[in-house]
Parts: structure tokens; C-alpha cells; sequence
């Protein structure tokens, strides 16, 4: 059944189809042969819309591959423009990357400088011959005094430059020192290449603690290098002392001093 009936229905367009045909063939013969005008214009109303619907047919194909070129050419050049973008997006991604890379190593240099640049200009080796390192207390003590020029409050470096303590007492030919690590120093210190300053806080054999900031939104992070700051006394600025050894608890950081007491030959610096 549904096949006769698809049948019908194509029959009825076909047999359309040769009617809109003959129509405009029809209306040629009638105005070469048989020039009726009257004919002819009554006519005219039937034949011309159906010469164009015809002629629109016809010419379907035409403009449709004609759309199809515009659609290719126009896809062409949004894929050439994509293309373009897409290259512009990485050269901009390198120019930003080159961009983090030279801040990161601008900031390296800053901190570098930051160390440096106070640095005290005279200094006295000296030798450690007793140290008093305990649960609570960090002392010990030089093999030279007064007589060599040191004075109390005079900074005491190791032999790689980093803070070790002041002197807090002298003699003639010896001098000793409170060591940073003494729990009762608390060193006025600065992050490398910020604003950011704290306290470190000594605590005997335990490693110190970086605390008290004053940049509440300042978050201690591993390998991050503390150095000095004057705050008025007698500390110059700049001096190396250690690293961030952990986070902590977010309020204070424990330190890795780059000094050591060992048997280490001194700096002494003077004022």
C-alpha cells in the first residue's frame, strides 16, 4: 500500500514537472505561430512565474555551488585568521614567560643586592676558643679584646659572612659573644628583596623562629633568605642570616642558620 502510494505521489510530481516544461514551449509556439495578442497576455500572467520558478530550478545548482564557494572562502579566511591568532597567543605566552623568567631573576639579583649592599668595611679574624650552647643559653667567646679594637655591640659574622651575635662583653684579649640563637636575642630581621620584617627568636639548641611580622598577608615559604635590619640599633643592614626552613604554622617560621660556631675562624666587625 505505502509502496503505490509513493508511487502516486512521484507520478504527480513528475507529470508537474513536464507541465512547467511545456507551459513556456506552449507559449513560444502560440507567439511565433499564432500571434494572438490577447492570447499572448493573458497568457503572460501564467507563464512568466512559472518560467521563473522553472528557471529557478534550473539555475538552483548554480547558486548553490556558488554559495558553497562564499561559505569555503569565508571558513578559508576564519581558519586563516585562527591560524594568525593562534600564533600571536603563543608569541604573547613567550613574551610573558620571558617576562616571569626575567622578574624572577630581577628578583635574585635584588635579594643579592639587599645582602650586600651595608656590609661594615673594617673587620677583626678571630678565633672561637669556648662555646657555651645549651637547652636555653648560646654564648662563646674570642680570642681577642680591646687590644685588637672590638667593642660591645660590635657584630660578629662567620667566616661565609652570616650573622653569628654581638659582643655583649670584653677584655683586653678576649671578647664574648651572645650568639642569635640565645634565647634571650631576638634579631630584628628583614625578608631579601621585601618589606616584610619580623623578629627571629632565638631558642638555645632548637633552630630560631621567624615571627612577629608586621605584613599580615605575608605566608613563610621554604628557602626564602632572612637578613638584617638596623631598626635604629646597632645591626647594620644587609647581613645574610639563613633560611626559611619550613612554613610553620603560618605565625612564625623555623630558620636554618647559614652560620656556624664551630671552630670557624671570625669576622669581627667594627663600628
Amino acid at each position: 500500500m505505502n509502496t503505490k502510494t509513493n508511487s502516486s505521489k512521484l507520478a504527480k510530481k513528475v507529470q508537474a514537472g513536464i507541465a512547467a516544461c511545456l507551459v513556456p514551449i506552449f507559449f513560444l509556439y502560440i507567439l511565433i505561430d499564432k500571434p494572438d495578442y490577447k492570447i499572448i497576455d493573458s497568457m503572460s500572467n501564467v507563464v512568466v512565474p512559472v518560467a521563473r520558478v522553472v528557471g529557478d530550478i534550473i539555475t538552483w545548482p548554480v547558486r548553490a555551488i556558488k554559495k558553497l564557494n562564499e561559505n569555503m572562502t569565508i571558513r578559508s579566511g576564519i581558519r586563516s585568521e585562527n591560524r594568525e591568532l593562534r600564533k600571536r597567543l603563543d608569541e604573547l605566552t613567550a613574551q610573558q614567560t620571558s617576562c616571569i623568567s626575567l622578574a624572577a631573576e630581577n628578583q635574585r639579583l635584588e635579594q643579592t643586592l639587599d645582602i650586600v649592599r651595608s656590609q661594615p668595611k673594617h673587620a677583626v679574624l678571630s678565633r672561637i676558643i669556648y662555646e657555651n650552647s645549651s637547652f636555653s643559653s648560646n654564648t662563646f667567646t674570642l680570642d681577642k679584646g680591646e687590644n685588637s679594637g672590638i667593642k660591645i655591640n660590635n657584630i660578629v659574622l662567620s667566616k661565609n659572612g652570616f650573622l653569628l651575635g654581638t659582643i655583649i662583653n670584653v677584655g683586653p684579649n678576649w671578647a664574648k659573644v651572645r650568639g642569635i640563637r640565645d634565647t634571650s636575642a631576638n634579631t630584628p630581621v628583614r625578608v631579601a628583596g621585601s618589606d616584610v620584617l619580623g623578629f627571629l627568636h632565638g631558642r638555645g639548641n632548637a633552630k630560631p623562629v621567624f615571627e612577629l611580622f608586621n605584613d599580615q598577608e605575608f605566608t613563610p615559604t621554604k628557602g626564602v633568605m632572612l637578613i638584617s635590619v638596623s631598626a635604629g640599633g646597632n645591626l647594620p643592614d644587609g647581613i645574610p642570616i639563613g633560611r626559611i626552613a619550613n612554613a610553620g604554622d603560618g605565625k612564625s617560621a623555623p630558620v636554618n642558620l647559614g652560620a656556624k660556631t664551630a671552630s670557624e675562624a671570625m669576622v669581627l666587625i667594627k663600628k
